[in-house]
Parts: C-alpha cells; sequence; structure tokens
C-alpha cells in the first residue's frame, strides 16, 4: 500500500469525460479461494455498469467492450488481487483505468456513472476521520502502517527513498572500517555515519544520528497526508526519535515493547487505545466549536441549499456530511453562483453533496463522514463557515 495524498485525491477531481465510472469494492486481504469472492464482486458490478451504459448512455457494445476492458482484465490477474487492502476503487474513462487500494471499511459494493468521479468515499482516507500512523522502531528495520479501529496495513517504503535499517548501515560501516584497516580502501573511499561500538551513550549517539537521516527521509512522505503518528518500540528509542523528528503531527505516548512485524495486531490493538482518545477529544472539540460558530451566525445545519453554495464558492471551512445520503442531482454555475437541482441524474449533473465536499476540500478546508445522529431530523450536511451568509 502507498500513501494516498491530498494531491491525488485533488488530481482525480479534475477528471472529466462522457462518461467516468466509479467503482467501489470492499475487499479481502487474504483468501483461501483466491480471491474469488472479490472477483464475482467486480464481475457483478460490471455486468451493471454495462447494461446501465447501453441503455441510459446510449452506447454501442463495442464502446462499452472497449471502456470496461481494463477493469474485465483484473478478473483474469491473480497477481492483482494479492495485494488487497480492505476497499478498492476502479476510476473509468476514456482509455484509462485507476486503481486506490485504502484501509478502509466499506459495506457493500457501488458504483457511479458520471462526467466525473465520485470521490466522496474516498474523502476519510485524507481528512483523518480516525485514521493514524503507526511507526514501528525496530532498528533490524523500520515499518510504517496506516491503520483505523478495525483495520491495519503497512505501508511500503522504498529503501532507495528512506533509511530503512540502522543494523545494515552499521554493518556497511564495520564492513568499510574493515577494508580501511587492511588497505583495502583509502580515506577519501570511506563514509562513516558513526560506529556503533563503545559505550551504550556512544550507541544512542549513532541511533540519533541515523534517526535524524531517516526521518528527514521519510516525515517528506508523511506530510503528503499528516496523519496523526503513533510510535512503538523499546523504550529508549522513543525519546531518541522524537529529539529526530519534526513532524508536527507526532503524538504523546507509544505502544512499549519489543516488537516485530509478526506482532501487528498487538500493535494495532495497543495503538488504538491512544488512538481513540485523541479521536474522542477531537470529536468533542469540533461538537463545541460548531455550537459555539452557530451562535456566531457561523454554522449552518438546516439549510443545506445556502450551505452547498457557500462550499461551491469556497467559503466553508469544515463540512460533515452523513455518508448514508442519498445523491442531490445538481450543476453549479461559477459565473452566476447559481445552483440547479434535478430530481433525477441529467446531462452535466454531479451529486452536490460530492461536489460541495470536493471544493472544501480544494481551499483547504476539512470534510467529515458524520453520523445520522450528528444531524437534526432528515438533515444530511451541515458546515462551518470561514464567514457570514449573506
Amino acid at each position: 500500500m502507498k500513501i494516498f495524498a491530498k494531491q491525488d485525491f485533488l488530481d482525480l477531481t479534475k477528471i472529466e469525460s462522457n462518461p467516468v465510472i466509479s467503482i467501489f469494492l470492499p475487499t479481502s486481504r487474504q483468501s483461501s479461494d483466491g480471491y474469488r469472492e472479490d472477483m464475482i464482486q467486480l464481475k457483478n458490478q460490471l455486468k451493471e455498469i454495462k447494461s446501465k451504459l447501453q441503455e441510459i448512455w446510449n452506447m454501442e457494445k463495442k464502446q462499452i467492450d472497449k471502456l470496461l476492458n481494463p477493469a474485465h482484465e483484473l478478473l483474469d490477474n491473480f497477481e492483482f488481487w494479492q495485494h488487497n487492502s480492505d476497499m478498492l476503487t476502479l476510476y473509468i474513462y476514456e482509455d484509462e483505468m485507476k486503481s486506490i487500494r485504502l484501509p478502509l471499511s466499506l459495506e457493500k459494493a457501488s458504483h457511479f456513472i458520471g462526467e466525473r468521479p465520485l470521490t466522496f468515499p474516498l474523502i476519510p482516507a485524507i481528512n483523518g476521520n480516525g485514521q493514524f500512523y503507526i511507526l514501528l522502531l525496530n532498528l533490524d528495520k523500520i515499518h510504517l502502517y496506516c491503520a483505523t479501529r478495525d483495520v491495519i496495513q503497512e505501508i511500503i517504503l522504498d529503501s532507495e527513498e528512506v533509511a530503512l535499517s540502522y543494523t545494515a548501515e552499521e554493518e556497511i560501516d564495520e564492513n568499510q572500517a574493515h577494508l580501511q584497516g587492511k588497505g583495502g580502501v583509502g580515506n577519501a573511499g570511506a563514509m562513516f555515519h558513526g560506529h556503533a561500538g563503545g559505550s551504550d551513550e556512544e550507541k544512542k549517539v549513532t541511533i540519533l544520528n541515523y534517526f535524524h537521516r531517516m526521518s528527514s527521509m521519510l516525515e517528506p512522505k508523511l506530510n503528503q497526508n499528516p496523519l496523526p503518528l503513533f510510535l512503538a518500540g523499546v523504550d529508549y528509542l522513543i525519546p531518541l526519535y522524537r529529539q529526530a523528528s519534526n513532524y508536527g503531527n507526532l503524538q504523546e505516548g507509544h505502544i512499549s515493547g519489543s516488537f516485530s512485524p509478526k506482532d501487528q495486531m498487538e500493535i494495532h490493538q495497543n495503538a488504538w487505545e491512544l488512538a481513540s482518545d485523541l479521536f474522542r477529544k477531537d470529536e468533542d472539540k469540533r461538537f463545541q466549536e460548531f455550537e459555539a460558530k452557530k451562535a456566531e451566525r457561523l454554522a449552518i445545519d438546516n439549510d443545506p441549499d445556502t450551505l452547498i453554495k457557500m462550499a461551491l464558492t469556497g467559503a466553508v471551512d469544515t463540512l460533515f456530511v452523513n455518508p448514508n445520503h442519498k445523491h442531490l442531482w445538481g450543476k453549479f454555475s461559477p459565473q452566476d453562483h447559481k445552483t440547479t437541482l434535478f430530481d433525477t441524474q441529467k446531462k452535466g449533473a454531479h451529486c452536490l453533496f460530492d461536489l460541495a465536499s470536493q471544493k472544501v476540500i480544494e481551499t483547504g478546508g476539512k470534510v467529515f463522514h458524520a453520523v445520522p445522529e450528528d444531524f437534526p431530523e432528515n438533515q444530511y450536511i451541515k458546515g462551518i463557515l470561514r464567514y457570514p451568509a449573506n
């Protein structure tokens, strides 16, 4: 799994074609039947999509077959399914297909056919919504995980881009020193990071130096999607990494123990105890902020039309949307800031909940999937404004 960054999300929102197909599938990390169930889900979605493209979009069979061919090829690609996360998203348009794997829970498979991608289901991956990082400080090899309450998955790091192993570096240094001592390598040919021999304090210095190098390589990647980061490892390593780190979302507390990747589930369980407290405090803070802003006429929870218009003009700082909403079909004119609503999907129309969410994120705001209990009756959206509505 790779980090799904905010820019990846924004790049998706710029796609326009006629049509763009969005497919969302719950997938299995491991399978006893060769991922047959996942493949069947995709096959069923493609069957429904083909029917709609014929009946509603008036496309010819030859056009449909060409458009859907990249997705059909996945049904025979066993290697592809071996790298599953918990949700697979496919975007199919023109002669292209983008696939995105994310550790997000999904109840059932679905699809959307329009003139632009449906991106709302991906929002928890870039706006927190209960996601966090865990960095396992194992000197043989560091491991980075992305997790939620229910799932954890390792983010694969490239050893060419991040210094993954303190032990490997020390072995290289020792070999170079040995060769130099034998006259095999001159002074100009050897580069020393700091030798691990000597006292415990000297070893801590070499580890601290390694953490400085490693964190300077790793943390720019984390900043692509700056989720909360919790550390795991033996106690003496934690303060050394904190000293080396410049990551702004490094959290207090850590998971203490001499762990290896085989202990992933134990690490996850203990990390969630720390993360759940953080997210609960964040939720309380957002709720309190919403109520305070509402008293200042800077929050809306009972006028979706006004809120969506303000979101589409960049006036919304924080948006809360019930993920179980029905599509609100419409068009938005940036020239006169007017929205046109439709009872059903029309040419050029899109779900305004999705469009509003995209715009809030594009303008530097936050969007959260929120539970029905967070809304007034029969409402699906509320938000905090940057300035009062007229």
